[in-house]
């Protein structure tokens, strides 16, 4: 018993830890982030702090992964956070919308806050749609399906010439998507 849960406890670390010291898509040192249990991985500059979770509930998954410069990350007493490039994958297996009707119909895609409408575009050879949005702060958005799930990475910022907007332009030119690695309790048992 001990040993099954141990080997549940290292798979788990492995698949959610990021990696150190590969180089960024501008030559850079950086930070790859690799998660097999969603088969995403990327590369990310120095100097971020990367948090990560599960934000869903019982009726659908919502796994969300921030990167907040390390200078900002700092808890906040009366304020609002700070910008961040986030990577939402929401759990689309069970209702399998199309691009379009989760962009349109999901509060979670923040279309309704839209300026302009969206393009298309592509994440490492997926169909995708980028739109930029006003809210609290100005954000950008580049969505696409993977694996069962609708994948959103969005960038906040006050300014079109905040370090976070490069990061979520390497960022997204960094995706490499493969398949997921689910274990199954007798495979992680073994």
């Amino acid at each position: 018993m001990f040993g099954a849960l141990l080997v549940i406890v290292v798979g788990l670390y492995i698949g959610f830890t990021p990696k150190a010291s590969a180089p960024t898509p501008d030559g850079a040192q950086g930070t790859t982030y690799k998660n097999d249990s969603y088969g995403i991985s990327f590369t990310y500059p120095e100097g971020y702090v990367v948090s990560e979770g599960e934000k869903g509930d019982a009726h659908r998954g919502h796994y969300n992964i921030t990167l907040i410069r390390k200078e900002d990350s700092a808890p906040r007493e009366n304020s609002e956070g700070p910008t961040a490039v986030t990577i939402d994958i929401y759990q689309n297996n069970i209702d399998q919308q199309t691009l379009i009707g989760w962009l349109t119909g999901s509060n979670a895609s923040n279309y309704k806050l839209v300026k302009g409408g969206y393009s298309r575009t592509a994440v490492a050879s997926a169909e995708a749609v980028s739109y930029a949005w006003s809210g609290l702060y100005e954000g950008d958005t580049t969505a696409f399906r993977h694996n069962g799930n609708i994948i959103a990475v969005s960038v906040t910022h006050l300014t079109p010439e905040d370090t976070n907007v490069q990061t979520y332009q390497d960022i997204l030119s960094s995706i490499k998507l493969t398949s997921a690695v689910s274990l199954t309790q007798d495979e992680a048992i073994q």
